[in-house]
């Protein structure tokens, strides 16, 4: 799969979702990656990490959004169940950001294209394990008002609608940031899958993945991003991982290994090309980033007046 363009469904595989230590993931610096041969290559990916967090938003303003969209959903709900004379009790606020950082919010895997990221080895699946892990614990995975009682459903209905039932943790990024998301990835991706270089390196790949996992590596999608970890599993505080956990997290990281070691020369390949095109990508969208930037940058601001 040479590109996905990013759904508004798909997200939050750009932009989400550690414990304790017996939760740990994929290390950045896992010796199982193979080293960059070449420092441009490095640079590259680095801009194009800190792109992506420019327009997906980094750490603290994720935080902030949620915050905000908190305040808003679930005190809009609760005002509206008041007026109606219906008791609802708000839902605790639960950052799924808590133990992120911005270097775990770059181009990632989600993709699952050539030019995924080869030293993030599949860290955000864990992480967004472990988020739900923590949100599910505190209830979180039911719907808002799920203690309501049958007689006040219809109201609770009414008083959700206003925020497309939709939980306070389904943020929604700045105007424009899906698009200007979209753009940079399907001019890559179109740039990619057209250079000479790159297809031939690709070439190999297939045949890499059946000597080192045993299978046809067809979709990269399908064999990345398929479940190996536990739901609801995840060790968090100061629990100990199950041996389901161990062994989902063992399989993951062998996954992501052989995959980053078999893309590897396209990926090199790739970034070359990537290389080539971020200055115009850059300058025909400066105006679209700035304003991106500004509307998040807002958002923190907004959040240092709500209440704790």
């Amino acid at each position: 799969m040479w590109r996905r363009a990013l759904s508004a469904a798909a997200w939050a595989a750009v932009i989400i979702v550690l414990g304790s230590s017996s939760g740990r993931v994929p290390a950045a610096e896992s010796g199982s990656r193979p080293a960059f041969g070449n420092q441009e290559v490095e640079k590259v990916a680095a801009r194009l990490d800190a792109l992506t967090v420019a327009i997906t938003g980094g750490v603290e303003e994720l935080r902030a959004s949620e915050r905000l969209n908190y305040h808003r959903v679930e005190g809009g709900i609760a005002a509206c169940m008041a007026a109606a004379g219906r008791p609802y009790r708000k839902r605790p606020f639960v950052s799924r950001y808590d133990e992120f950082t911005d270097a775990d919010l770059g181009y990632g895997t989600g993709r699952a294209s050539i030019i995924d990221s080869v030293t993030e080895m599949g860290r955000r699946l864990v992480l967004n394990e472990i988020a739900y892990t923590r949100m599910e614990r505190a209830g979180l995975a039911n719907p808002a008002g799920a203690g309501v009682a049958p007689d006040g459903v219809d109201t609770l209905n009414r008083c959700t609608a206003q925020f497309q039932h939709r939980a306070y943790g389904d943020i929604d990024p700045p105007p424009g940031a899906y698009e200007l998301a979209n753009s940079l990835d399907m001019e890559l991706g179109e740039a990619v899958g057209g250079d000479r270089r790159t297809q031939t390196a690709w070439e190999s790949y297939r045949p890499c993945m059946r000597a080192r996992v045993g299978e046809d590596v067809q979709d990269r999608s399908d064999f990345l991003f398929r479940p190996r970890l536990p739901r609801g599993e995840a060790p968090i505080d100061g629990r100990p991982q199950s041996a389901a956990w161990a062994r989902g997290l063992a399989a993951l990281e062998a996954a992501f290994a052989a995959d980053t070691q078999c893309r590897f020369p396209a990926y090199l390949a790739a970034m070359r090309v990537v290389a080539a095109h971020l200055d115009g990508w850059e300058r025909r969208h400066r105006a679209e980033l700035d304003a991106i930037r500004e509307a998040w940058r807002q958002r923190v601001a907004d959040v240092a007046h709500l209440p704790r």
